[in-house]
């Protein structure tokens, strides 16, 4: 899986399915994250894009996976 990008090598905005290729979060729930504006997300034409800056908040406020529960 390709890295989450950073501020030197990364592009500045990433379409959804770039987002669910690099963090393996499935198109649903990126678009329900969106919905529910725990993911910030801006249009250019027909095109949702989530700005790198704004992938690294919304990846960075998910609760931590603690041993001994399921995902």
């Amino acid at each position: 899986m390709p890295p989450i990008p950073n501020e030197q090598t990364s592009p500045y905005s990433l379409a959804i399915s770039e987002v669910s290729r690099r963090t393996g979060i499935g198109r649903t729930s990126i678009f329900e994250a969106i919905r529910q504006g725990r993911l910030r997300a801006v249009k250019a034409g027909s095109r949702t894009l989530i700005r790198t800056e704004d992938l690294r908040a919304f990846l960075d406020s998910l609760p931590e996976a603690r041993a001994g529960k399921s995902a």
